[in-house]
C-alpha cells in the first residue's frame, strides 16, 4: 500500500479548536475551583482529566502532522501553537497540584484575579483559533489576539501587588514561599498565553 499524500486540512484546525476549548474548559473549571475555595482531590483529579486530553489532543495533532504531505499552515506553526496551547494546560494543572499538596486556601484575592484573567485570556485563545482558518474574519483573530495581550500586561501588574503584599503581611517564611512561587506560576500561564497570540498573529501576517 503506497503513502497517502492526499492532505486533509480541515483537520488541523478543527483539533487545534479542540485543544483551545479544552483548555478553556480548564481554565474556567479552575476559575470557579479557586472562587469556591475548593481544590480537593476530586478538583485536582478533574485538572488533571483535562490536561491528559490536552495531550491526546497534541499527540493527534503531530501524528497528523507526521501522516500529512501539505498542511494549511507552515508545519512547524501548527506544532508550536498546539504546544503552546498545552503548555497553557499544563501550567494551570500544576497550580492545581500544588495547591493541593502545600494544603493552601485557594481563595487568595490576588490570586483570584490572576486566575480570572487567564480565563479570559483563554477565551480569547479560543475565539482567535476558531476564526483562523476564516480570512473574512482576520481582523477579530487580530483583536483577539491583542486582548490577551493586555490581559498579560495586566496580569504583571496583579502579581507585582500580590508579591508586595504577601511579603507584607505574611509571616510565615514557608507561606511567603508557596504563594510566591503560585504566583509566580499563574503569571507564567499568562506569559504563555500571549506567546501563542503573539504565533498566531505571525501567522496572520504570513498568510495575510
Amino acid at each position: 500500500m503506497g503513502i497517502n499524500f492526499v492532505p486533509k486540512e480541515e483537520k488541523f484546525f478543527d483539533y487545534l479548536n479542540m485543544q483551545a476549548e479544552n483548555l478553556l474548559k480548564a481554565a474556567s473549571f479552575f476559575k470557579t475551583a479557586v472562587k469556591d475555595g475548593v481544590l480537593d482531590e476530586g478538583e485536582v483529579r478533574k485538572m488533571s482529566d483535562l490536561e491528559h486530553e490536552g495531550d491526546t489532543l497534541g499527540h493527534e495533532i503531530t501524528d497528523m502532522l507526521n501522516r500529512t504531505f501539505i498542511t494549511p499552515i507552515d508545519r512547524e506553526d501548527i506544532y508550536t501553537l498546539s504546544n503552546g496551547l498545552d503548555n497553557v494546560l499544563d501550567l494551570l494543572n500544576a497550580m492545581a497540584g500544588r495547591i493541593s499538596l502545600y494544603k493552601i486556601n485557594p481563595a487568595d484575592e490576588y490570586f483570584a484575579q490572576l486566575v480570572d484573567l487567564i480565563d479570559q485570556s483563554a477565551a480569547a485563545l479560543a475565539g482567535a483559533v476558531k476564526h483562523m482558518p476564516d480570512t473574512k474574519r482576520q481582523r477579530r483573530v487580530l483583536d483577539y489576539c491583542i486582548e490577551v495581550n493586555r490581559l498579560e500586561n495586566l496580569g504583571d501588574s496583579v502579581r507585582e501587588k500580590a508579591i508586595g503584599h504577601l511579603f507584607e503581611t505574611e509571616k510565615d517564611p514557608m507561606a511567603v514561599i508557596k504563594w510566591k512561587e503560585i504566583y509566580e506560576t499563574a503569571e507564567g500561564a499568562l506569559d504563555n498565553c500571549e506567546h501563542v497570540a503573539k504565533l498566531i498573529e505571525s501567522i496572520l501576517v504570513k498568510h495575510g
